[in-house]
């Protein structure tokens, strides 16, 4: 059987989502899987295709006019007069002769192909009133267009955890026993060698760290309110950095930081090179990872990887995410959170056992294959594969 994985196209400027896809392409190329696979990506520098042992890469940026059965199957509708048009990837996964295609995100693409389709949130539904969900780009209805066309459709559905199952169940009529939980894997940057320094100086500790697009849903502001509160009720004066690209919210928090006279404390370090973020990490007192959304979201496990205790926000799907290894509070509550930060500072118990509890959940995960997980749902659909020709 031939398995296509979609990739989509990501730079790193994209955070989590790029993190992710890495993570699982690279455990991909490394698998013993027994199918033949393509993995189809988009680069606008990279050949129109890279053969890597038994894995075939496939630049859809460089294929997206087709072969000539693509292009002529394309023109077909049009000259007898039907309102149907091939899309141009679906005729590419027919060139490839793709039995099984996986997206590897929320991506929408028509393929007539059976096809797995991954949720890692939905976002529109739980939280519509936030302006990211309903601006110009990924709008609600485009968010919503995806979700009913491809789930639908889908012979399977992969999610992180049992509360993005609920999640789906509760707001789509899909068959439960297509969605398979198959939690996140500890992102593959975290076991790399670093070969160069930081690109970063004048860090002063003990500080926090919060690695996060600047969304509005990712409540930075929280934090600029907890410290703020830390140092006018209790005396204590903790830094804090944030890391990501500005999503359109990073303005409103630079004058949040400016009102409450904390721009000596706490510093916006805009996107970092993985070695910088991991430095970040280990130097840390806290990652504190404070987004309103769930179900369940990368850095906390880079955290728990690289040994920095994570303060999270109290959501059912990061409860189910990381267990007892976070120190969980209320994300809209800004003495909660200046609290948490406080106990950690305070009490270097509570800081060692939520580090080694993290190592252990990072080392279980990394015992652990995500695309071993997906390979079972694979090999239970090449049974059924072989009924037709």
């Amino acid at each position: 059987m031939t398995l296509g994985i979609y990739a989509g196209e990501t730079t790193p400027l994209a955070g989590g989502a790029h993190t992710l896809i890495e993570t699982i392409k690279a455990e991909i190329a490394s698998s013993n899987c027994p199918h033949d696979i393509v993995v189809f990506f988009s680069d606008s520098t990279s050949a129109a295709e890279i053969r890597v042992g038994r894995v075939l890469n496939v630049n859809t940026h460089k294929r997206n006019r087709g072969s000539l059965v693509v292009r002529a199957k394309r023109k077909l509708p049009r000259l007898i007069g039907s309102s149907a048009r091939a899309d141009w990837f679906d005729g590419l996964l027919r060139d490839c002769r793709i039995d099984l295609l996986w997206i590897l995100g929320p991506y929408n693409r028509e393929v007539s192909v059976p096809y797995i389709f991954t949720v890692w949130d939905l976002a529109h539904r739980v939280l519509p009133f936030f302006p990211e969900f309903r601006s110009a780009g990924w709008t609600w209805e485009a968010r919503e267009n995806t979700y009913q066309k491809m789930l639908y459709k889908a012979s399977y559905i992969v999610t992180g955890n049992e509360a993005g199952k609920r999640e789906i169940l509760e707001n789509y009529p899909v068959h439960p026993g297509k969605i398979c939980v198959v939690p996140f894997p500890v992102p593959r940057t975290c076991y790399e060698a670093r070969s160069l320094p930081p690109s970063i100086d004048g860090i002063h500790e003990p500080f926090v760290f919060y690695p996060a697009q600047f969304w509005a849903h990712k409540n930075h502001v929280v934090l600029v309110n907890a410290l703020r509160y830390l140092r006018d009720e209790k005396g204590v004066r903790v830094n804090c950095y944030f890391a990501g690209s500005d999503s359109g919210n990073q303005h409103h928090v630079q004058m949040r930081i400016n009102e409450t006279g904390m721009g000596d404390q706490i510093r916006i370090l805009g996107f970092v090179d993985d070695t910088t973020l991991r430095f970040l990490y280990e130097k840390a007192l806290a990652m504190t990872f404070v987004s309103l959304l769930g179900p369940n979201n990368l850095p906390p496990l880079e955290a728990a990887a690289l040994g920095c205790p994570v303060v999270l926000s109290d959501l059912e799907g990061h409860r189910e995410q990381m267990g007892d290894a976070a120190l969980f509070v209320n994300p809209t509550d800004t003495q909660a959170v200046g609290n948490a930060i406080l106990r950690i500072l305070s009490d270097a118990q509570l800081r060692n056992e939520l580090i080694e509890r993290g190592k252990d959940l990072a080392e279980h995960l990394r015992r652990s294959s995500y695309f071993g997980e997906i390979l079972k749902v694979i090999d239970a659909f090449s049974s059924l594969r072989a009924c037709w020709a």
